[in-house]
């Protein structure tokens, strides 16, 4: 993803989406998914998201950010990318 200009809601939950569903090595994930009640989110696959999301965003990522309601669907993930960015 480029640095410097802001791209749409829908951009970035499909960014959100490819970069799940390489680290899951899946087609498909429904945007509602509860990620955390359903286990695909363990400790290593949250550290490997949290790279992912800092390098193709350009974003910090914080011990303080580290909350299960911005990490539980795709959805939610892509308003916390938004907001880093400053554009929610």
């Amino acid at each position: 993803m480029e640095y410097g200009f802001a791209p749409t809601e829908s951009a970035v939950l499909e960014k959100v989406h490819t970069i799940l569903c390489d680290l899951l090595l899946t087609d498909s994930i429904p945007v509602d998914y509860d990620l955390m009640a359903g286990g695909v989110l363990d400790s290593s696959m949250f550290l490997q998201l949290f790279v992912e999301l800092e390098t193709r965003f350009g974003i910090p990522i914080t011990g303080a950010d580290v909350l299960e309601d911005n990490f539980r669907t795709l959805e939610t993930i892509a308003r916390f990318v938004r907001a880093k960015r400053g554009e929610a």
